[in-house]
């Protein structure tokens, strides 16, 4: 998806991209109270922004604005930021107020990653 995307020489290590992070409830000690999942890839966006940055990494257009004075200002304009643009819900099943119900938690689930 990410790949092949040209940059400047400036870019350290491997460009945007959506990586693992597992979440097991058992290791955040709220395995007695959620059924399932027991665990679940959550996932995590990593990874350097290209300047100027391209449509590839869905950027806003301030983010777009911003890559473009980074270009011409380095020393004086942040780099942008690998972050989720793109999350979907996770159903889970679990004990509320003694009983059992199973809910959709939005936003729990990394897509995709872009550059804002």
């Amino acid at each position: 998806l990410l790949e092949g995307v040209q940059h400047d020489g400036n870019q350290k290590g491997p460009l945007c991209r959506k990586v693992d992070m597992w979440v097991d409830f058992a290791t955040l000690g709220w395995s007695d109270w959620i059924v399932y999942p027991k665990h679940y890839n959550a996932y995590r966006c990593e990874g350097s922004c290209p300047t100027p940055v391209d449509e590839t990494f869905t950027p806003t257009n301030h983010a777009y604005m911003q890559s473009l004075l980074k270009l011409h200002h380095p020393d004086k304009v942040p780099c942008l930021s690998c972050v989720p643009t793109h999350l979907a819900p996770l159903s889970m099943l679990y004990f509320e107020n003694g009983k059992m119900v199973m809910r959709h938690h939005e936003n729990m689930v990394v897509e995709e990653c872009g550059c804002h």
